[in-house]
């Protein structure tokens, strides 16, 4: 699937708006991380180029997403099987792979404000924190869209993103099937895992 592929999945999703429905506690410590990350992105989407967009975006993912814990949850039961080599390699390029996702999804939104309307605890280390943009044109497709962020609290407390979704559909999960898919439809490791760091070679190519 192609980075432009997996972005129109997501947008169409996001256009639905649906929210989650399972009721759970509310996390305040992950909601105010959440909107300070969107409220630090604001400046980025109002900017009046792509390049100070994208840029302003690629800067937020460094900081902000755990894109080493993404990169193995992606690669399901064959994160155990990743040689230290193709660990190497692999890691970077889904980087690099990952946040052009991230940038062309995120662009979207550009002149709009997102607000953090409430969270759902799946467990203590596991939180999603739904947004909303406001202030959307009326009519607009964008009007009361719902973006839901998946945080991970680590043992000490730091939080990082690792997902990213809306209706149900999920990046991280969308490139967990993709990159299982792609691994087991070459004979599994090693030539599997080979075979997906040729496709994000070639996909990274093209950015």
């Amino acid at each position: 699937m192609r980075i432009t592929s997996m972005v129109h999945r997501l947008g169409v999703a996001m256009i639905a708006g649906v929210m989650l429905t399972t009721p759970a506690l509310a996390d305040d410590e992950t909601e105010y991380f959440i909107q300070a990350v969107l409220d630090e992105a604001e400046p980025y989407l109002n900017a009046p180029d792509q390049d100070t967009q994208f840029d302003g975006i690629r800067q937020l993912v460094d900081k902000y997403v755990d894109m080493r814990r993404v990169g193995l949850f992606t690669l399901g039961k064959y994160a155990r099987r990743i040689t230290p080599e193709q660990k190497q390699v692999y890691l970077p390029l889904f980087k690099e792979y990952a946040t052009g996702i991230y940038q062309n999804s995120l662009s979207t939104y550009a002149g709009e404000k997102l607000k953090v309307t409430g969270s759902v605890d799946r467990s203590q280390r596991d939180i999603i924190v739904n947004s909303e943009i406001i202030d959307a044109a009326p009519g607009s497709q964008l009007d009361h869209m719902v973006v839901h962020w998946r945080v991970y609290r680590s043992r000490d407390g730091h939080l990082t993103i690792v997902d990213v979704g809306a209706d149900n559909i999920w990046l991280a999960i969308e490139q967990l099937e993709q990159f299982t898919s792609i691994i087991a439809n070459n004979g599994g490791p090693p030539a599997g895992i080979d075979a997906l760091i040729a496709d994000l070679k070639e996909q990274t190519a093209d950015e």
